[in-house]
């Protein structure tokens, strides 16, 4: 078996010399670990510096050396390391003096005894010596990805990280930049196919100035790791924006704000609504609508993600289904006396165009709850074409 070492640099001529000459001779310590590993390369990428990291890096035999003409990113240099690389397994670590190559023996070790897709070192400990300020970033982002993939993951930047070259296809595509690490954690922690497991690496400081951006890196970070979860978890996503549409609902509904009562104690008492809760009652009406809405597209969006990612999930055609036949019933419930009078007097009742409106809210609800059906059936359906063809 093979393992490959990406060290992706940029502008590291302080520190390119000291990281290279502890990858190569942690190479040879890994192959004497009994781990079933017959060879180790090391390759360096050079991301287009305009220092002299690539001339340093080309002078130690034993290293391969490839460059970008330009800068591309962090994530586009490991991404070319992987693409140069033989090995079975494949890792990477920061070329700026803060980790420590030997580690790697411990991340082999626990890749092949878990079977793990990804093994990742955590940064996150007492004993680590990162800034405040990216400790406290870095907590904040652990929060909302475990919160999200129900994970109990530490630290979801890890810039140090030993991962099967047959697992790439599953954890692409990845982006170009220093957002690639959290896009990997977050991939490997929201898709059921693949295994991520850390254990705390020793952390220095790091040799020269650090290229990240506290603020812009922040929130690319952030970015990519909503947009990441959300093609993984739609359901997550829109369902909680459904229930937060759906507590404004009843707030507005049951909350006094604009009058002197709520729109429910009133109508209990007069079993009528005045007029100046109009907007009030459109108000209602968009957010009940808005959360139908989103809970059916979570859902359907979710059999979706499914059927891309060969993923198991029951049907909710049928439910939809009896959603939309149950919305329906609720508007001609709702609407009963309004069609009643109408048919027989061809007017209304004064004061009564709160059923009009709720009556018209059920029923687009029930038409949305059918178009999400159908979209259902077509997600079935094309999960069950992918699974026999792959049969």
């Amino acid at each position: 078996m093979i393992f490959s070492i990406v060290i992706p640099a940029y502008n590291e001529e302080q520190s390119v010399s000291d990281i290279l000459r502890r990858s190569l001779a942690a190479a040879e310590k890994i192959k004497a670990a009994g781990l079933g590993i017959s060879d180790v390369e090391v390759i360096l990428v050079n991301d287009g510096s305009s220092d002299k990291t690539e001339a340093i890096a080309r002078e130690f035999k034993g290293a391969a050396v490839l460059s970008h003409h330009r800068n591309r990113g962090y994530g586009a240099a490991i991404k070319t390391g992987f693409a140069g690389a033989r090995g079975d397994l494949l890792g990477f670590l920061d070329a700026d003096g803060t980790c420590d190559p030997d580690f790697f023996i411990e991340l082999i070790s626990l890749c092949l005894k878990e079977n793990l897709d990804v093994a990742v070192g955590s940064r996150l400990h007492s004993d680590a010596r990162m800034p405040a300020v990216r400790v406290l970033g870095n907590r904040i982002f652990r929060a909302l990805v475990n919160f999200i993939g129900s994970s109990s993951a530490t630290d979801v930047a890890s810039g140090m990280r030993v991962l099967r070259k047959s697992s790439l296809h599953r954890l692409y595509p990845l982006p170009d930049g220093l957002d690639f690490t959290p896009a990997m954690s977050v991939r490997a922690l929201l898709d059921t196919r693949l295994r991520l497991k850390e254990i705390p690496m020793p952390y220095e400081e790091r040799v020269g100035e650090s290229k990240l951006s506290v603020v812009k890196d922040g929130m690319r970070f952030l970015r990519i790791i909503l947009e990441t979860s959300m093609t993984y978890r739609p359901r997550f996503f829109f369902g909680t924006a459904a229930a937060v549409f759906a507590a404004a609902a009843l707030w507005a509904l049951a909350a006094s704000w604009g009058g002197p009562e709520s729109p429910l104690l009133y109508y209990l008492r007069n079993d009528r609504l005045a007029n100046w809760m109009l907007f009030r009652c459109v108000f209602i009406s968009w957010c009940l609508s808005s959360a139908a809405f989103l809970a059916a597209f979570g859902w359907t969006a979710q059999s979706l993600v499914g059927a891309i990612n060969e993923e198991d999930s029951p049907p909710k055609t049928k439910l939809l289904l009896v959603l939309a036949a149950t919305s329906l019933v609720l508007a001609l419930v709702i609407s009963r006396r309004m069609i009643y009078s109408y048919l027989l007097t061809g007017s209304i009742p004064e004061n009564n165009w709160i059923f009009i409106v709720a009556g018209s809210l059920f029923a687009l609800i029930s038409i949305e709850f059918v178009a999400f059906a159908v979209l259902e059936r077509v997600a079935f359906l094309l999960r069950e074409r992918t699974r026999q063809t792959g049969a």
